[in-house]
Parts: structure tokens; C-alpha cells; sequence
């Protein structure tokens, strides 16, 4: 089984294992003020980019699809649908984003244990390369 088959299984298990979870506690997530505000450490280079964009493909991309617009195939039946990252990667502080993606939630694993920190902060960068002001957001939370 490949990286992104497996995420979508474990995504979609994670999915129907916590039905208590309702979509009004999914309309708003937000990191803890702390984390928040921390700032990014690592530039937003090229090479951070590169590196941030082949993690997010190798992580994200199976749920929040290739352009991080919330279409991927692994999150077609998710409720809530995964968000459409190209909207919402700009409305938000770098630290708000590193800690959703180490912490995780609902069908969404936390990547702590996986990634480096340092890496997390590369995906980061990327989301923020994603964002498109002309983007609808129509998938996923809303910020």
C-alpha cells in the first residue's frame, strides 16, 4: 500500500471513529494564542519552498488536493471536506498554521511524530504560496 492510499484509509477510519464530532465544532480552529504567534524560523526561500511543496505532496495533497484547494481524493467523503488551503493559508499567522499541522484534528492526523519541525515549518511556507485572494473557499472550515 503507497503513502497516500494508507493517509486515506487512516484519514477516512479516523473519520467514521469519532462521529461525535459535529460540524460546529469544525467551523472554527484555531491554535492557542501562544502557539499562534510564534514566528516561522526558516525563510521563505526557494529552497524551502521545493522542500515544503514535496512534503505536502508526499502528506497533504491525497486530501487537500494537489493545488491545496480541498479536492483531493482521499478527502471526497470527509465531513467536514478538507480545507481548501489556497483560501484560507493567507488569512492565517504562520504559527496558527504549524501548530494545526503538528497537532492535527478530527480526520486530520497531527504530523508532529512524523515530520521535523524545521520540515513542518517548510509546509508552511508552501500553504502560503498556495493562497489565491481569488480563491472561494467553498471546501472545509472557514476561518
Amino acid at each position: 500500500m503507497d503513502k497516500i492510499t494508507l493517509l486515506a484509509v487512516v484519514s477516512l477510519i479516523a473519520a467514521v471513529s469519532i462521529p461525535s464530532l459535529s460540524m460546529s465544532q469544525h467551523s472554527h480552529w484555531q491554535a492557542p494564542a501562544k502557539e499562534a504567534s510564534r514566528e516561522n524560523p526558516v525563510p521563505a526561500d526557494k529552497a524551502s519552498l521545493a522542500r515544503g511543496k514535496k512534503l505536502y505532496r508526499a502528506h497533504c495533497a491525497a486530501c487537500h488536493g494537489e493545488q491545496g484547494r480541498g479536492d483531493g481524493p482521499a478527502g471526497t467523503n470527509l465531513e467536514p471536506r478538507p480545507t481548501d488551503l489556497s483560501h484560507v493559508a493567507g488569512h492565517h499567522k504562520d504559527g496558527d498554521l504549524a501548530w494545526k499541522i503538528a497537532a492535527g484534528r478530527g480526520a486530520m492526523p497531527g504530523w508532529k511524530g512524523v515530520l521535523k519541525e524545521d520540515q513542518i515549518w517548510d509546509v508552511v511556507n508552501y500553504l502560503k504560496s498556495l493562497y489565491s485572494p481569488g480563491s472561494h473557499g467553498t471546501h472545509g472550515e472557514h476561518h
